[in-house]
């Protein structure tokens, strides 16, 4: 059993700074190494994080004994290939939602992992957030008593640009893929994966889902809501509405507290997480790694295929396909 997990950054975009600050704060965790397909860019994210090791290529991290493990942060087209360059290089790989870009890539590299014996999971760390652990067992205990819907919405604006990779069809650029994977999964938290009925309706503009919101009913007839957007400003919030009362939490995909409402009274539940909130997903990996784990049991691959699965239901409502999967 190793003392410390090597990591490599795959991609080192803004989303690795926050993977490299937090690895700082996990024990029994280290990164070693990143790769680009600029040199000068490792170089630059190397120095800026007291990293050893940069390279100039993927292929180069992914031979290189430096590493056991990777963190994939490349934008989602990337996801698969980079992800099967590395499992098949026997590196335990953590990558960045979404997983893939459809349920079948999710399946491919599964199967790949399957394969070589190796760690994968998508970085989905609300689902790791002490927040959203404590709201789920709160809302089992049956305090809300039977749950009966749920609703999340993470919307915000961002300007549409033809460089941004927001509104890039070549990069599967849009909401439903870029935060709607948040809301489906903090659904999913309280629910479980497998609604009987899928409704979406989107603005689509230029091969990009501007706004996208979808109704799920389940068997029992709870039904949830989600709202997607990366061109309208609204509260990020999420819902969970039960017989006897609801919780509410703000900001939900990066939760530090929620509340409980029951008989017109509402309590604060505080549960903060560690460092920027990536920690507690990455001692997660750790975890798994060092015992010898194929899969988490918190965040399986099965998880996260059956929130791709829906994905694509909801694309094929909308007719959004992106270039590269013509």
């Amino acid at each position: 059993m190793k003392d410390k997990i090597r990591w490599g950054i795959v991609g080192p975009g803004s989303i690795a700074n926050r993977f490299a600050n937090a690895v700082k704060n996990v024990a029994g965790a280290e990164v070693t190494a990143v790769a680009s397909r600029s040199a000068d860019r490792a170089r630059e994210f190397a120095d800026k994080h007291n990293i050893p090791n940069a390279f100039a290529s993927y292929e180069e991290m992914a031979n290189s004994t430096a590493v056991d493990a990777v963190y994939i942060a490349t934008p989602h087209p990337f996801h698969k290939p980079y992800a099967e360059l590395f499992l098949k290089a026997k590196k335990h790989v953590l990558c960045e939602k979404p997983i893939c870009v459809n349920a079948k890539e999710a399946i491919d590299i599964t199967e790949c992992a399957k394969q070589n014996n190796v760690f994968l999971m998508e970085a989905m760390w609300t689902r790791f957030l002490p927040a959203i652990e404590e709201a789920v067992r709160v809302a089992q205990s049956g305090e809300i008593g039977e749950i009966r819907g749920v609703r999340a919405e993470f919307c915000f604006y961002s300007s549409p640009s033809p460089t941004s990779r927001l509104y890039a069809p070549e990069l599967a650029g849009g909401a439903l893929l870029d935060v709607g994977v948040y809301c489906l999964n903090f659904v999913a938290a309280f629910l479980g994966n497998d609604p009987e009925e899928i409704r979406s309706i989107a603005n689509v503009q230029n091969g990009a889902d501007y706004q996208t919101d979808v109704l799920l009913k389940y068997q029992g007839g709870a039904i949830a809501s989600i709202s997607a957007a990366v061109n309208v400003s609204k509260p990020v919030v999420g819902y969970v509405y039960g017989t006897k009362g609801y919780i509410r939490v703000p900001h939900f995909f990066g939760a530090t507290e929620f509340f409980v409402n029951t008989n017109n009274e509402e309590r604060r539940v505080h549960k903060p997480y560690i460092g920027d909130g990536f920690e507690e997903q990455i001692e997660e990996a750790c975890s798994c790694i060092r015992n010898g784990k194929t899969q988490s049991d918190k965040m399986p691959m099965s998880e996260s295929i059956k929130i791709m699965e829906q994905m694509d239901a909801v694309r094929k409502q909308i007719q959004l396909v992106y270039p590269f999967e013509v």
